[in-house]
């Protein structure tokens, strides 16, 4: 439906961005991309850390990552660790300044004949193991206050170009899984709108949920509700956490962890994986057909240290199901936790990834169908007419329907006395006598088309993956602060920022390969 308040109408000015190149490596930086020895294939979020400096950063899904290229590291070493591959070590003196550092991680081999999981000399099966795991969460996971500091950002991908990068670096308090998530408080430290990456105004319909539209089945799952957080993004990210939100709605189809996941899932067979030498169980497991239906799949997997039952990773994708059952994918989560320290010790957060598929208005589509301008008769013509220019030659059929229109004389309903078309110009002219003042009429247009079969005001879409990961620099780091304040429930870019002491203690692990495509 197109709306126009006549006396003026609004132009949409569009304007064009380019990917910046960057022109050489940044040397206050030092970056790096890890790979799996012998397929050169990217290894994803794994862990980089500073060993003396007790900081770290992750790699992103493509493998890169970037730390600061600080004096004081240069006597330390990284240690680069991810589940599934054995742990490297390396001088941070002998990464280059000058150049992408390869860093290689090897498989970990599963070689023992058998491992069972036993508890009081009983073998356990899946769905055991997972409810021991929930069963144990408050052994395993904090239950007093603790805090980190992360680095948060948000981004679209569109044909795996990235656009509209936002960073932040945040600090969490968190008052301990004995207290629920949302009573927590977070600091905002650093924001910025990275201008390296292009900045592309999205339509306000990627917002727009009220209604179920079935031209759109991947962005709607039944029944599933999701709280905006009041329009903070990070708030938003940190609802998807279904380990820390245990005893809380997280998301569809885990719901609340302790009281829905094994219930709404089938489990596989436990199969061993190590992180480095730490022996995990990995158990894939399938939503039940009962909640997804014939039109969606949910599938992810459970990581579960066998010993003391702890959580380390949880991964969770759902696909719309197309014809011939090919799977397309809605939304993609994983969560990973470890040991503060040593086995046994409590479990943090390291980090978030969600991303889900969400289709807007192309804002690079400034040909479509629409009004350009428009204005009344004078008053003295003895009918009210208004006059639409669009900007396409109209076709004299679909506009000649008069449910196409409606038209308002405050909250008078006004009717349609007779419709001309003259190329690019609509004249309507409306039953009455009593005139109408201009600026006080309201029209709306619906379903008219132009010569070549373009309905108004329905642009072409584009597809985009929105993607929203935090990534823990530290744990229960005290920070001094000049000045301090709390986030709010608002945009991050509406937030006020605290300002360290030592404010480059934390750096924004900007993704990296930005390339020219003017």
């Amino acid at each position: 439906m197109n709306f126009f308040a006549l006396r003026s109408i609004p132009i949409l000015l569009l304007c064009s961005f380019s990917i910046v190149s960057l022109s050489g490596q940044d040397r206050r930086f030092i970056e790096g991309k890890i790979l799996i020895t012998g397929t050169n294939e990217p290894v994803q979020f794994a862990t980089v850390r500073l060993n003396s400096n007790n900081i770290g950063v992750f790699a992103n899904s493509d493998g890169d990552f970037r730390i600061s290229n600080k004096r004081e590291f240069l006597n330390d070493s990284l240690t680069i660790t991810c589940i599934g591959y054995l742990k490297t070590t390396l001088l941070f003196r002998s990464l280059s300044d000058s150049s992408e550092n390869r860093i290689y991680l090897t498989p970990s081999l599963y070689n023992l004949k058998e491992v069972k999981v036993t508890s009081s000399r009983k073998i356990l099966g899946s769905q055991e193991m997972v409810r021991l795991a929930i069963k144990y969460m408050w052994k395993n996971c904090p239950r007093n206050g603790f805090s980190y500091t992360c680095y948060y950002r948000d981004y679209q991908k569109k044909e795996k170009q990235i656009q509209n990068l936002n960073e932040a670096i945040i600090q969490v308090l968190d008052k301990g899984f004995n207290e629920l998530s949302i009573f927590n408080s977070s600091r905002l430290l650093d924001f910025r709108q990275n201008t390296d990456f292009p900045r592309v105004s999205l339509s306000p319909y990627y917002n727009e949920t009220a209604t179920f539209d079935s031209s759109k089945p991947w962005k709607y799952i039944p029944s599933a509700k999701m709280g905006d957080q009041f329009g903070n993004e990070f708030f938003v990210l940190q609802v998807h956490d279904a380990i820390r939100n245990f005893r809380a709605r997280s998301f569809s189809y885990i719901n609340t962890l302790a009281a829905d996941f094994i219930s709404n899932h089938f489990f596989g067979k436990p199969e061993p994986v190590y992180d480095n030498n730490l022996l995990l169980y990995r158990i894939y497991f399938n939503a039940r057909s009962r909640l997804t239906g014939d039109s969606l799949l949910a599938t992810g997997a459970i990581y579960i240290q066998p010993r003391d039952f702890s959580i380390h990773k949880l991964e969770y994708t759902c696909y719309y199901l197309t014809d011939g059952w090919k799977k397309k994918e809605m939304f993609n989560i994983k969560t990973e936790y470890d040991y503060e320290n040593s086995i046994g010790s409590k479990l943090y957060l390291k980090y978030i990834s969600f991303n889900n598929l969400f289709r807007v208005a192309d804002p690079a589509d400034t040909l479509f169908f629409r009004v350009t301008s428009s204005f009344m008769f004078p008053e003295k013509v003895k009918y009210n007419t208004v006059v639409l220019i669009f900007n396409h030659r109209i076709d004299p059929v679909s506009a000649q329907v008069k449910d196409n229109y409606q038209v308002y004389d405050g909250t008078r309903a006004m009717r349609i006395k007779n419709i001309s078309v003259q190329g690019k110009r609509l004249i309507l002219m409306l039953k009455g006598s009593k005139p109408v003042k201009e600026g006080e009429l309201q029209v709306y247009v619906m379903n008219i088309k132009d010569v070549s079969g373009n309905i108004v005001n329905r642009r072409k879409t584009a597809e985009l993956s929105q993607y929203r990961e935090l990534f823990v620099q530290d744990h229960n780091q005290n920070i001094s602060f000049k000045d301090s304040c709390y986030m709010q429930y608002r945009p991050l870019d509406k937030n006020c920022i605290s300002h360290p002491v030592n404010n480059e203690k934390y750096w924004m692990n900007t993704p990296g390969k930005i390339t020219n495509n003017k």
